[in-house]
């Protein structure tokens, strides 16, 4: 797999083609397998079943470089079934659970959502840079919801990639969706790479990380 670049496929299928322990960090908003069909009939692809974040895990581990650390979006619904999995079937460590409180509650009825989880997980001991790192993360709102159904706000992104890597490591996610991963990564001066299925976001992450939001920098 080349460095800078988003592939379009199925991420499992290409992670087995892939040489282990060749990404410094993993970071990834894998399909939660709640069947959803989002505001404006938006839907992902392969949201019909949590087992596909699970497959994903196991070949997210052989990837990994050792001492190097994973950051796996979720919800409060599935965290009792995905720690089970990582717990059971998986040699990932689970180092903790980050709290991603949002600007703005979204929809729904009685208890309206306002934070997700990020399952922090450990391939043998990893370092962290900051001092700072809270358990609970806020970030600035997404303006333009438009783009995709569960796009991730790129300042949260930048924080976790300076907190877990390196100036020139590669940062790696294998559900890109609209490529926020890889816009923090390539704001924060890592080499990145990306995996994703849907030809519709992958013309879109393709476009945001060649166009000027891409040539943004945080350092």
């Amino acid at each position: 797999m080349e460095s800078n670049s988003i592939i379009l496929g199925d991420c499992i299928s290409l992670m087995k083609e892939m040489d282990s322990n060749v990404v410094d960090l993993i970071i990834t908003d894998p399909p939660y397998g709640d069947n959803i069909t989002y505001y404006g009939n938006k839907s992902i692809q392969n949201n019909e079943s949590p087992l596909t974040n699970c497959l994903a895990l196991v070949e997210c581990y052989r990837v990994l470089k050792r001492n190097k650390t994973m950051y796996n979006f979720t919800n409060w619904k599935h965290l009792p079934f995905l720690t089970e999995f990582i717990t059971k079937y998986t040699k990932f460590k689970i180092k903790h659970v980050i709290v991603w409180k949002k600007p703005n509650f979204g929809l729904g009825y009685a208890f309206r959502h306002q934070f997700e989880l990020i399952l922090v997980l450990e391939k043998g001991n990893p370092k962290y840079n900051l001092t700072n790192f809270s358990n609970v993360q806020e970030s600035k709102h997404i303006s333009d919801k438009s783009i995709h159904p569960h796009q991730k706000p790129v300042d949260l992104l930048t924080k976790i990639i300076k907190h877990s890597s390196e100036k020139g490591d590669i940062v790696f996610d294998p559900f890109c969706g609209s490529g926020s991963t890889c816009l923090a990564a390539k704001h924060s001066i890592r080499q990145w790479f990306g995996i994703e299925k849907d030809p519709k976001y992958f013309k879109i992450a393709e476009s945001r990380l060649e166009t000027k939001e891409g040539d943004e920098r945080f350092f």
